[in-house]
């Protein structure tokens, strides 16, 4: 189990790391094989589920294994109307289990239904993989999911060297699913220092290839690790309509605006999406990739044409993030000069 619209994502993990895929849905790939190698390594995986049943929601058959406890989850906000007759369907099948909305540990059967109206039931075997990541010590308000995060990370590109940014850092999510994937620099900025001091707290004492990062420091300071060089963060208190980044030094970026509906106000994206984004793309290395996580598709995409033909799309996704369907747009820097 991933997030709906990461799909992608998890098969490209799934084959890395040997295990088969078969069939794939909103949010789920079924695979076959052994899923050891999938848990500890894999960073889009949220959860894995020993398949009892799929099928129609409205058709589930009357045998099916019972539970104590049940959850159930419809992915898509806009499909609510498919969820009752799932639940109800879902408990026959559980042999009249307690149905929980929010499972404080691994439910022992779950029932997923996808857009479709096509369910899912099946035994919990690993549960809430996406939360036990050892840096989430220093969670705010709308911190981004890690699984999220690790796909945007990937998305970006990620390269050996690479000098990665993100404007938008808050508590450090992005940054530190980067710095999972490999060697690099990481250019943290936030405009509240409350933000980058919770940065500063993920990253610090983050473990990458056997070496340790050092402080990372909120003044400004490039802070390497110890002597092998494999992590060196610097965070800032910045503002992202004005990077204090030297034109072409940064080689890809990843980030999580102000959506303007649980923060920010979408007012407001109107003038920092293109500003923001404008100086993102100036401190873009040609060929560089930029990936952005937003609810706001509006003022997104009008930042995008404002870039004219120094900003390429190359993708964008409808993904399922705790209640909201932001879109995932990846987009390739040019050789083009910003108009």
């Amino acid at each position: 189990m991933t997030l709906p619209g990461i799909e992608s994502f998890l098969i490209g993990e799934c084959r890395a790391f040997g295990v088969p895929v078969g069939t794939v849905w909103d949010g789920w790939v079924v695979a076959a094989g052994d899923p050891e190698p999938l848990l500890s390594r894999a960073g889009t995986l949220r959860a894995i589920v020993d398949v009892a049943w799929t099928g129609p929601a409205d058709a589930v058959p009357a045998r099916l294994p019972t539970a104590e406890r049940l959850w159930c989850e419809n992915q898509w906000i806009n499909e609510g109307r498919r969820a009752s007759a799932a639940f109800a369907a879902a408990s026959c099948a559980a042999g009249g289990a307690e149905i929980v909305a929010a499972p404080d540990g691994p439910p022992a059967m779950v029932c997923i239904v996808d857009r479709s109206g096509r369910a899912l039931i099946g035994r919990a075997v690993a549960w809430g993989l996406e939360r036990r990541r050892p840096y989430r010590v220093a969670l705010m308000a709308r911190s981004l999911n890690p699984a999220m995060a690790r796909a945007m990370a990937m998305a970006s590109r990620a390269r050996a060297g690479d000098v990665f940014l993100d404007p938008f850092c808050g508590s450090g999510t992005v940054l530190a699913e980067r710095a999972l994937l490999g060697p690099c620099r990481l250019v943290g900025l936030d405009i509240e220092a409350g933000a980058v001091d919770a940065a500063g707290r993920t990253l610090s004492g983050f473990v990458l290839d056997g070496s340790r990062a050092g402080r990372a420091g909120t003044a400004g300071g490039a802070v390497g690790d110890d002597a092998s060089g494999a992590l060196q963060v610097e965070l800032r208190v910045a503002d992202a309509r004005a990077l204090p980044l030297p034109e072409g030094s940064v080689t890809a970026a990843a980030t999580n605006p102000p959506f303007g509906h649980r923060m920010g106000r979408a007012a407001d994206n109107a003038d920092l999406y293109p500003r923001a984004l404008r100086e993102v793309v100036r401190a873009l290395r040609p060929r560089g990739r930029v990936v952005v996580l937003t609810g706001d598709r509006r003022h997104l995409r009008r930042a995008v044409q404002a870039c004219g033909s120094a900003l390429r799309q190359r993708s964008e996704a409808r993904v399922w993030l705790g209640g909201l369907e932001p879109i995932l747009g990846v987009y390739d820097r040019t050789e083009a000069a910003l108009p």
